[in-house]
């Protein structure tokens, strides 16, 4: 699904990783960056999707044949192949 991204100055997006890249940028340059009201919506249900990701710990419980009470360290080797395929929530 292609979705048109805007920031307040009216430049249009085509994806999602090039509105990733304008924001990185902006912010490494320490700049504003505005967003319509659409791509703020966009922004947060991405961000709520991301942050309801398990945890490398979770993931390597769940498939842990063993089921030890902490992650073993095959399990949390599988666990990271994952997680760096598919992305995780950063442990608290």
């Amino acid at each position: 699904m292609d979705v048109l991204i805007t920031f307040s100055h009216m430049r249009k997006w085509s994806n999602e990783a090039e509105l990733a890249e304008l924001i990185k940028v902006k912010a490494k340059r320490r700049q504003r960056v505005v967003l319509t009201p659409d791509t703020a919506l966009f922004v947060a249900l991405k961000m709520e999707t991301a942050s309801k990701k398990p945890t490398t710990a979770e993931v390597a419980m769940v498939i842990c044949d063993s089921k030890c009470e902490t992650p073993c360290y095959l399990c949390t080797g599988k666990a990271n192949i994952i997680c760096r395929k598919y992305g995780h929530s950063i442990s608290n």
